[in-house]
């Protein structure tokens, strides 16, 4: 269950960067936490006999699944003006492969 509280305080951590438009933050702990989801995968192979921990479980992924939907919305944005960034340096190194420096 330790597994899937710390998933939770990683997912707080990296709303709580999206709100703040800390995006290098924000990528870091995504990464820590897909290596922590992957290791849950294969360590929580058996479901839990016991409906307390079941629920427990459960009400943690519903958090989780809540803060990123929260997230998803603020890095809109962000993945909106990144495209607009690469789209224009694109367009750039094609303007200087036709026309030359």
């Amino acid at each position: 269950m330790q597994h899937y509280e710390r998933a939770l305080e990683l997912t707080h951590a990296m709303l709580e960067a999206a709100q703040n438009s800390d995006w290098n933050r924000l990528v870091g702990l995504e990464k820590e936490r897909a290596t922590l989801v992957h290791r849950l995968r294969e360590l929580d192979v058996d479901p839990a006999r016991d409906i307390r921990a079941r629920e427990r479980k459960r009400h943690l992924i519903q958090n989780i699944m809540q803060c990123d939907a929260q997230i998803e919305i603020l890095t809109q944005d962000w993945m909106r003006e990144l495209r607009e960034v690469l789209g224009s340096i694109s367009a750039e190194q094609k303007l200087s492969r036709t026309y030359g420096s």
